[in-house]
């Protein structure tokens, strides 16, 4: 009998090992993903806060009437913009800048559409759809510039930091479906592309652009059954379309984080706002894991442990035992706020045409000869015939 009760004592121990052994395991994972989803969360939170001082420079390319648009450089104003601040009296904090330079200028996938524009043998179905997505690019960063920098004035920077990815995720979702939309309607207002030709010749050095008309039948025909052509393919393919607008979308928020900026005229970049960001919002992000710590302590391995790890944690917080984790860095180079005024950017429309471009139907039918436009090409056709 005896032996039957030591053996049920060890099994008993060896089931409470394991088990013991098995909680341990999952609060250690259990921990590793925590840490992981919070820096996840605070790094999401860094380039929200970048780009917030991006959108404040005013340096997105905004304008379709200037660089990298077409090739007139618009005139930024350089400014001094707070980030970090302390809430000392009085209130300070470092400043970072976004100078215009050429690589902040540049735009791999713009920089594409306006050389190829630009070309003498340029072709209209091409441009068809470059204006399609140069609108959509432009919409975009037009979007964020205007979000981000209201965000920037109106929104605390803390607050920013804590719930900054909650916020523009729920506006992004919004502007995807804009720009679903608005492809839709760039897809029908952009066809008088299809009723242009292009007649430059050798000697020429960039495209000459004229309209189709129905003293060109051939070609106007074949403008027609594109749009009839065109017209099917969104009906049909619009779901597999919409990719379009959502790539769009997606270079805008990743070439944001692109951008260089200067701090203390040393040039960084986004990632180095993610590090910045870790070391002085420190006590934030290391009072979020103690709590998921000693959460997850109570939850896997029982009451002892937890109270246990509270312990050590207010141990190490009054400096009993000595690990710098809630101690504040005191960054020496602050000066007093700015204001948060966008930097004000100018472009000057000299040598560009200023021609409004109309939809479909309007170009077709009305065009720039007012509402008599068709019947006046009917009467030419008469004439030759």
């Amino acid at each position: 009998m005896s032996d039957l009760n030591n053996d049920k004592e060890t099994q008993e121990n060896t089931n409470n090992s394991t088990n013991l052994f098995k909680n341990i395991i999952n609060f250690i994972i259990s921990v590793i993903i925590i840490i992981f989803i919070i820096l996840f969360y605070f790094s999401n939170s860094s380039l929200i806060l970048f780009v917030c001082k991006l959108a404040q420079s005013n340096i997105l390319p905004t304008e379709e009437t200037c660089y990298p648009y077409t090739n007139i450089k618009p005139n930024i104003e350089q400014i001094k913009i707070n980030i970090f601040n302390n809430n000392t009296e009085p209130k300070t904090s470092m400043k970072i800048e976004f100078p215009y330079n050429e690589y902040n200028a540049s735009n791999k996938i713009l920089d594409m559409f306006r050389n190829y524009k630009e070309k003498q043998n340029s072709n209209f179905l091409a441009n068809y759809f470059i204006s399609i997505i140069e609108s959509l690019i432009n919409l975009n960063y037009s979007a964020i510039n205007t979000i981000m920098n209201s965000i920037n004035e109106l929104i605390p920077e803390n607050i920013i930091i804590y719930f900054g990815p909650i916020i523009i995720s729920f506006l992004l979702v919004i502007l995807l479906f804009v720009n679903i939309f608005y492809f839709i309607y760039l897809w029908f207002s952009k066809m008088y592309w299809l009723f242009k030709k292009n007649v430059s010749n050798l000697d020429d050095t960039k495209p000459i652009w004229e309209d189709v008309s129905l003293t060109n039948p051939v070609d106007w025909c074949a403008g027609f059954w594109l749009v009839v052509i065109f017209i099917i393919l969104l009906c049909i393919g619009l779901p597999i379309l919409s990719i379009i607008p959502f790539l769009s979308l997606l270079w805008c928020l990743f070439s944001c984080i692109a951008y260089k900026s200067q701090i203390d005229n040393k040039l960084i970049s986004s990632f180095d706002i993610i590090k910045d960001v870790l070391k002085y919002y420190k006590l934030t992000f290391t009072g979020v894991i103690s709590f998921f710590i000693i959460s997850l302590a109570f939850s896997n391995l029982g009451s002892i442990p937890g109270i246990f790890s509270i312990i050590i944690l207010l141990l190490i917080y009054f400096g009993i035992i000595s690990i710098d984790i809630f101690n504040p860095i005191n960054e020496p180079n602050l000066t007093k706020l700015v204001n948060y005024k966008q930097a004000i950017k100018t472009c000057s429309n000299i040598g560009i045409k200023n021609n409004k471009q109309h939809g479909l139907l309007y170009d077709i039918f009305i065009g720039k000869g007012g509402g008599n436009n068709l019947i006046k090409q009917l009467k030419k056709i008469n004439k030759i015939m």
